[in-house]
Formats: structure tokens, sequence, C-alpha cells
């Protein structure tokens, strides 16, 4: 076991006694009886599991997994429709600038070929 499996352990061979809670510690809180961070959060939400089950990390990963892919697929959907309208608005202004010199050309085929 490792310092982090086992709530009370540090590295090393030191093994301090088990932290007590602040709240219910009737004496001064020091770096020997602050309370492991599982200890804090079991407090908190006592009916929390400590450790989650491979099938459950699965899960929690798969959700995360696609609120990320929601996410960005929003994003680009947002960035997409700004670039496709700034498209839009590049070509018709294009257009625009066009219209009179491609009117002119049509006007002028049409008259030449009579």
């Amino acid at each position: 076991m490792t310092g982090l499996d086992a709530p009370g352990k540090q590295f090393g061979n030191q093994t301090p006694a088990k932290p007590s809670s602040p709240r219910h510690a009737g004496g001064e809180t020091t770096l020997n009886n602050l309370p492991v961070l599982t200890e804090v959060i079991v407090e908190i939400d006592p009916h929390m599991p400590r450790i989650l089950s491979a099938e459950e990390r699965q899960q929690l990963l798969h959700q995360l997994e696609k609120r990320i892919e929601t996410l960005f697929s929003q994003k680009l959907a947002l960035y997409l429709e700004q670039e496709q309208r700034l498209a839009i608005d590049r070509a018709i202004g294009e257009l625009k600038t066009e219209l009179p010199e491609l009117l002119r050309e049509a006007l002028s085929a049409h008259l030449n070929s009579r």
C-alpha cells in the first residue's frame, strides 16, 4: 500500500496515529492531527463510497467524454456558423462589386449577337 491507499499512512515507514477531525478534536489542530482528505469527504457525505469500482469509473469516464464531446460540438457549430456567415457576406460583397461589369458584358454580348 502507498500513502494514497490507506488513510492515516504517510510516505515512508512513518505511521502516525489516525488523524481526528479538527471539528471534533478537543485540542489544538496540528499537522499530525489533520484529517485525511477521504475522511473529510466522508464527513461531508457519509453515503459517498470511498473507492469507485471499475464499472463506476468507466461510467463516469463515459459521461465525461460525452459532456466534452457535446461542448466541443456546440463550440464547433457556433464557429462554423460564424464562418459561414462571413463567407456569405464576402461572396455577396464580391458579387455586388462585380455585378455591374458582368451586366455590361452580358448586355454587350447580347447586343453584338444581333
